[in-house]
């Protein structure tokens, strides 16, 4: 027995393979759900920290761009004070010095912007097809999510005026 501990708390009842086969899964899980984030870890790191990331590890067209912020002890303070995001927001993208180093931060940040409309979108899809809602076709789902992320905004009044209503016979 690895954990002494689990076996001493653990119920009678309760099958340890079982529990061990479902950390196996889950670590399995894991591994093949997050294969794609390890090889983004060194551009996660050149923008969270980009006074202290190894010049020479850093992609070829950003190094000459680097060398210039890090010795550049303003910004530097600067970046010790601020957050990341309002950093480069506030002062590296209006000096239009580091274009390269610019072009590698929106990236970065447009990951996680793109992530946060996805989930929202999918939150929306998960409230609208619900169970009292289950009998929605995908073709309704999609006008239904289409016009809960839209911007525009209906004008009733007009599109009421512009009926032609029949009476009844």
């Amino acid at each position: 027995m690895h954990f002494p501990r689990i076996a001493a708390c653990a119920p009678d009842d309760v099958d340890l393979n079982t529990c061990v086969g479902v950390v196996t899964s889950l670590r399995e899980e894991f591994a093949s759900r997050f294969t794609g984030v390890r090889p983004l870890a060194p551009g996660f790191k050149l923008f969270t920290s980009p006074f202290d990331f190894p010049v020479d590890e850093a992609p070829a067209p950003l190094q000459m761009e680097l060398v210039e912020l890090q010795r550049n002890d303003e910004l530097k303070a600067k970046y010790r004070t601020a957050s990341p995001l309002s950093f480069f927001c506030d002062l590296v993208l209006p000096s239009n010095k580091f274009s390269n180093y610019i072009e590698h931060v929106k990236r970065i940040v447009a990951m996680f912007g793109s992530t946060y409309c996805c989930e929202q979108l999918f939150k929306k899809m998960k409230y609208t097809k619900s169970r009292i809602r289950s009998q929605l076709s995908d073709r309704h789902l999609n006008d239904i999510l289409l016009l809960s992320t839209s911007s525009i905004d209906p004008d009733i009044e007009s599109l009421f005026h512009g009926k032609h209503h029949q009476p009844s016979h």
